[in-house]
């Protein structure tokens, strides 16, 4: 892993995750702060119908904050 000035950034540098999502991929409303870096999966709950963009970004001991990754998207269906 790297960071963006290509300066090598080892797991036990990171301190969690935020999670950005919404229905509206230039516009993800909604956020989670996951404070474990040990974190694989996380299950967002309670979305409606439609279709769901996700980013996330990372957050090192330090507090610095990694640009937001492109979204990706998942349809939720009842």
């Amino acid at each position: 892993m790297t960071r963006v000035n290509n300066d090598s950034l080892a797991m036990g540098e990171l301190s969690g995750y935020i999670i950005r999502y919404g229905q509206d991929p230039a516009n993800l409303t909604e956020t989670l702060r996951i404070d474990s870096a040990d974190t694989m999966e996380y299950t967002v709950t309670n979305l409606d119908n439609g279709i769901w963009y996700f980013s996330i970004q990372v957050e090192d001991v330090e507090g610095l904050v990694s640009a937001p990754s492109q979204p990706v998207s998942k349809e939720i269906r009842g």
